[in-house]
């Protein structure tokens, strides 16, 4: 229980932190930007993340030529509660302080309610970890973006966020695995190299087709219909997944035997003794799914119980134990902080409690599917809350939304992600952790952005959607750099996710976000138009 909570506080604390950072080097950035940026003429540049209909610009932004500046994202949202001079003479920090809570009740659902309702739903249907991972769990985490992909269409009519999942992706590649592997230290978590080649080359393809739609700034409805159709390629996938990996082991196997045969005995004998369970067990029959999904879900939680002396969350009685000491009503015993905490949340958790089912009761474990769905609701609820305080915070700091959307912002609408795969991972399900973060990205792109586009484009006379996006090359060399780099590092590590691969993630993802923004702010040529008033 302890490790729970210390594990909720780190978790709550990342975003807010992230906001402050984002702010102290957008002032640095700015400064040596300045003189740069100064004087120059903006007109003919192409506005950055602007999706909007054609018969539905409004002036006097006409033509691109004609636009003059970027407006803010503050105006997608509803009005808040206090003016501008109100937030810069420190009412900012009530909304710090929202955001700290927001993030502080989503660590709860996403421990009490998300991930044993995944994990209880994935038992009952005899699903693999990562199978689970990439579809339950990546749709569930993605409600934020589907959902502001949703309001942002039909409710405040504003533009498509593609530059906010554009940079959720980037985060939840390398940011988001920093942190898990920072979560997990030295604790090793292994993870498979079939899952994660899947779905890094499911990712890759997705990619590609994002390009060659946008690559003429104008979205056709058949070519919306092409992403939708892509996701239930990857859907069709992850169904005969078993037998695909069962295929592809066999072939790796016999790569690595002919290699083998021609590297000599010695070093024959050497290797096989290296040679992962996984390749292996492919010499053998292959299981049914019902007996590799058990094993999978089940036996990784008690191998990493066992090495590290924790349970799995995985474990039913696990979760009647937490329900039983988590209890609504109880002041738990302990520290100051720990008491204040369960005071400050009592209201939340009161809520949960009696509109979400605590499946980690064996007497409610068949609702474990209406666990899910109303934990869903709750996270894509409270995610666009945190979205709406980040934007907020952003703009009372004055940190440009070419900036905040692909640092703060897509780390607002990643917090599903980043706490549910550091919960998974930290009970061993590596598989479950990597596969929900490359999972939610191909849903995002392929599904949060085909589903919105085909409907506007449908619904618009000229059946089609313009995009105007400056750097879009290097925006999609981000994309798949981001994911090569991943995939490097998970082989460099021999597949083992700790401490080390988590600093270098955590490394590269600083850096993409340096230069990404000062590729923002205009530093290396003029990318990005200037906010406007």
């Amino acid at each position: 229980m302890k490790t729970r909570l210390f594990a909720r506080r780190r978790i709550a604390w990342i975003l807010p932190s992230l906001v402050l950072v984002t702010f102290l080097v957008n002032r640095a950035l700015e400064q040596a930007a300045a003189e740069d940026a100064h004087g120059t003429s903006v007109e003919g540049h192409i506005l950055r993340r602007v999706l909007s209909s054609e018969d539905n610009v409004t002036e006097p932004a006409t033509t691109t030529s004609s636009l003059r500046c970027i407006p803010s994202s503050i105006n997608d949202f509803p009005g808040d509660f206090l003016t501008q001079e109100q937030r810069r003479r420190g009412g900012v920090i009530i909304h710090f302080i929202i955001l700290f809570y927001l993030c502080g009740v989503l660590g709860y659902i996403c421990d009490d309610y998300f991930v044993p309702s995944l994990e209880t739903i994935a038992d009952f249907l005899k699903v693999p970890s990562d199978v689970a991972g990439a579809t339950f769990m990546a749709v569930g985490t993605s409600a934020p973006e589907l959902f502001s992909s949703v309001i942002g269409s039909f409710i405040t009519e504003g533009d498509i966020g593609v530059g906010t999942i554009v940079g959720s992706a980037v985060f939840n590649v390398l940011g988001v695995t920093g942190v898990i592997g920072l979560a997990v230290w030295k604790n090793d978590v292994h993870v498979d190299w079939f899952p994660v080649t899947r779905d890094c080359t499911m990712y890759t393809v997705t990619v590609v087709a994002l390009i060659g739609v946008i690559s003429n700034n104008v979205v056709q409805w058949y070519e919306a219909l092409v992403l939708i159709l892509l996701f239930i390629i990857y859907v069709i996938i992850l169904f005969f997944n078993a037998r695909i990996e069962y295929a592809s082991i066999l072939q790796a196997d016999k790569v690595k035997q002919k290699w083998f045969s021609s590297a000599g005995s010695d070093q024959k004998e050497n290797q096989a003794n290296e040679t992962t369970p996984l390749l292996r067990s492919a010499q053998h029959p292959a299981p049914s799914t019902e007996v590799r999904s058990y094993d999978t879900i089940s036996a990784a939680g008690s191998t990493y119980a066992s090495r590290n002396g924790s349970l799995p969350v995985s474990d039913v009685a696990t979760h009647s134990d937490d329900a039983e000491e988590d209890s609504l009503w109880s002041c738990p015993s302990g520290n100051f902080l720990k008491r204040f905490c369960w005071v400050v949340f009592w209201p939340a958790r009161f809520l949960l409690r009696f509109t979400v089912p605590d499946c980690r009761r064996e007497d409610l474990e068949q609702w474990s599917g209406v666990t899910f769905i109303m934990s869903v609701a709750w996270i894509g609820g409270l995610s666009y809350l945190a979205v709406w305080m980040v934007t907020i915070i952003g703009y009372t700091l004055g940190i440009p939304d070419s900036v905040s959307g692909i640092t703060i912002l897509a780390a607002g609408t990643s917090i599903p992600e980043l706490i549910s795969s550091v919960i998974v991972a930290r009970t061993g399900l590596g598989n479950m952790a990597i596969c929900n973060l490359l999972g939610s990205n191909i849903f995002d792109i392929l599904f949060c952005l085909g589903v919105p586009w085909l409907i506007k484009t449908l619904v618009s006379p000229t059946n089609s959607l313009t995009i105007n996006s400056s750097a879009l090359t290097y925006t999609t060399v981000a994309l798949l750099s981001t994911v090569v780099l991943m995939f490097l590092t998970f082989i460099l590590a021999r597949w083992k996710l700790n401490y080390k691969v988590g600093f270098t993630c955590i490394v590269l993802y600083v850096m993409f976000i340096i230069i990404a923004c000062l590729y923002e702010l205009n530093v290396f040529g003029e990318y990005s138009l200037p906010p406007c008033a």
